[in-house]
């Protein structure tokens, strides 16, 4: 039997690249977004990750309609990656941007913890040291960056990224469960 992934923003930047190349991988990906992925083999659900109850159908409900016919309920996801976020600054008010990312990411999560799902994938960003979006010059001591350097950024994207991590950690340390941030070409352990 297939692993079942529910992917969050699969319709996006990275995930319109990620989910076609699970499905190769041979996993079932349910793609929540608020637009759907046209891309064979994924199954979309339009939902707002701002809003907890919608996150929590989203990761207990049947996922298509092949499900409804063993009858036995909705079958669990075997992980969870969280690619949902408003991608960059300058695209809403650097208030949203930092609501809909922290509130987006806790929701996901705390919903994957509380219905058991052990394995869980949390995109984090490179804005965390402040390299990008960065106004004026910035003085790194050191490059490249490596993950033990300070995070410091100045934006609202980058600094929902830094809470999005400790929310990973903390929700990690709380349960035991498997819970990673990826900082785009690093990994990034929350636990």
């Amino acid at each position: 039997m297939k692993k079942r992934i529910l992917f969050t923003g699969g319709s996006g930047k990275a995930g319109r690249h990620a989910v076609p190349y699970l499905i190769e991988a041979g996993y079932e990906v349910h793609n929540i977004d608020l637009l759907p992925l046209d891309s064979p083999g994924v199954t979309n659900l339009i939902a707002d990750i701002t809003d907890s109850g919608q996150v929590f159908n989203a990761l207990s409900m049947h996922r298509d309609f092949p499900d409804l016919e063993h009858g036995q309920g909705p079958q669990p996801f075997d992980a969870v990656v969280h690619f949902a976020a408003v991608p960059r600054i300058l695209i809403k008010p650097d208030n949203e941007t930092f609501r809909i990312n922290t509130m987006g990411t806790y929701n996901v999560i705390e919903a994957a913890v509380k219905l058991g799902i052990r394995k869980i994938i949390v995109a984090s960003s490179e804005t965390t040291y402040g390299v990008c979006f960065a106004e004026g010059h910035r003085d790194f001591h050191q490059f490249p960056l490596d993950e033990d350097y300070d995070v410091n950024p100045m934006d609202s994207y980058g600094l929902s990224k830094v809470v999005n991590e400790k929310t990973a950690r903390a929700f990690a340390e709380r349960s035991g469960f498997d819970v990673y941030a990826l900082r785009d070409r690093q990994r990034h352990r929350a636990a």
